[in-house]
């Protein structure tokens, strides 16, 4: 494919828009006579007229001569080193150019095998080894214009998402690329194009081959700016849920399909990220498996079967969490603030103490995932309001020092392993 420069009075993205950073670092490189780009999504999103959350820098500078350059640079990655150059919070990731391996041989059982990989390159050998088209364009700031080497500007305009290359061999060298090309689909509201979709649906099952830690944050990244509905409509309709997590899909399969009342849950808990701007790990997965879990427990009691809520529960969910890798601490979180729902449900043999359930550190989740349920069924959200006076009151009057927080906890730290005297 020809490589096309657009000039500056042909295109939206402007310097002002850019984080200052980005520029010193992309500047600093030119004044040491190193060519640099701003590249990937920030450019793509800067042309949608969107804030793109990190500006990467890609640059013909080894890792060596960044950190040479920049003092406030530190070197990560064994592969492939990236250098990460620190400005107080915020990190510009500069990359060296790189290319595609050299050669792809098909073993007998069909995995490809990459002889060279991570090899330094050119421009553009580096668009061409990217996953979209989308996010193989280029800007470069000494004449404020974009290059597309690989038609991702004609994309953008066509809202499409496209392979680059092609995306049977793409998608066998990296499965993931399945699952970022149905996350950008549903945030841009962009079409994922015939030849690329076909290839999901052609190779979904290639997605069982990825590492698990990887799924587990594509996942988390789906439900990113309030799209997880469509994100998981499009998992759904491709076969990777059925992959990734058989039990949600085997729940669609008998709930109607695409008539889902799960899809009730996630429209929900999408708005709720649009309004409050955070999507809360525990909440989500809550919220996108509290319905299959419920059609379970549902099922017990209609064959007249006591079921301990609490038990079924850890059961059900302990095997699926271990499988996709959730932290330990994020899965006991995420079955208690769903065995909490029952302290809703009035039941007067159980009696237990509403100060001390408010004051649980969980408890905000466990009422956004109870008011979620009210707005799935239509029910009056006034039913939340007494619990939310309570929770303040109780949160008044418990000290600072006393380490009471209404937000979830970060993940306890490993303690490092001393060792033995001999």
């Amino acid at each position: 494919m020809t490589s096309v420069i657009i000039p500056r009075s042909e295109h939206p993205v402007s310097r002002k828009h850019i984080h200052p950073d980005a520029l010193k670092v992309m500047y600093r490189l030119a004044r040491k006579g190193f060519t640099a780009y701003l590249v990937g999504g920030s450019v793509r999103d800067l042309i949608l007229g969107r804030t793109p959350k990190d500006f990467d820098v890609s640059t013909n500078a080894t890792p060596s001569q960044i950190k040479k350059i920049f003092q406030n640079c530190f070197l990560i990655g064994r592969r492939f080193r990236l250098a990460h150059i620190r400005f107080d919070d915020h990190i510009i990731e500069t990359a060296t150019f790189r290319r595609c391996p050299v050669q792809e041989e098909e073993t007998d059982d069909g995995e490809l095998y990459m002889l060279r990989d991570n090899c330094y390159g050119t421009p553009e050998e580096d668009a061409l080894r990217r996953d979209f088209t989308i996010n193989g364009l280029f800007y470069e700031i000494e004449r404020f214009t974009i290059i597309d080497h690989v038609g991702g500007l004609s994309d953008i305009r066509n809202r499409l998402i496209r392979s680059i290359g092609d995306p049977n061999i793409r998608f066998r060298e990296d499965p993931v690329r399945m699952i970022r090309a149905i996350r950008f689909a549903a945030r841009l509201d962009f079409h994922i194009e015939p030849v690329t979709y076909n290839a999901i649906l052609r190779h979904h099952e290639e997605i069982m081959k990825a590492s698990s830690p990887r799924i587990f944050e594509e996942l988390q990244k789906l439900f990113a700016f309030g799209c997880g509905e469509k994100a998981f409509r499009l998992l759904y309709k491709t076969g990777l849920l059925h992959d990734m997590l058989p039990e949600v899909a085997e729940f669609l399969d008998h709930d109607h399909g695409q008539d889902s009342v799960l899809w009730d849950w996630l429209a929900h808990l999408d708005e709720r990220i649009r309004d409050t701007g955070k999507a809360e790990p525990v909440l989500l997965f809550a919220a996108l498996l509290f319905a299959p879990v419920r059609r379970v427990a549902d099922r017990y009691a209609a064959q007249g079967e006591r079921v301990v809520f609490a038990e079924l529960l850890a059961d059900l969910l302990t095997p699926l969490c271990t499988r996709i890798c959730m932290p330990k601490w994020m899965s006991a979180r995420l079955i208690q603030i769903m065995v909490n729902q029952t302290r809703f449900e009035p039941d007067k043999r159980k009696r237990f103490s509403k100060r001390g359930f408010v004051a649980q550190d969980c408890f905000p989740e466990t009422l956004a995932l109870y008011e979620l349920g009210l707005r799935v069924a239509g029910d009056d959200l006034s039913h939340t309001t007494a619990w939310k006076d309570l929770r303040r009151e109780v949160e008044s009057e418990r000290p600072v020092s006393d380490g009471f927080r209404s937000e979830h906890p970060r993940p306890p730290r490993k303690r490092p392993s001393r060792r033995r005297r001999r």
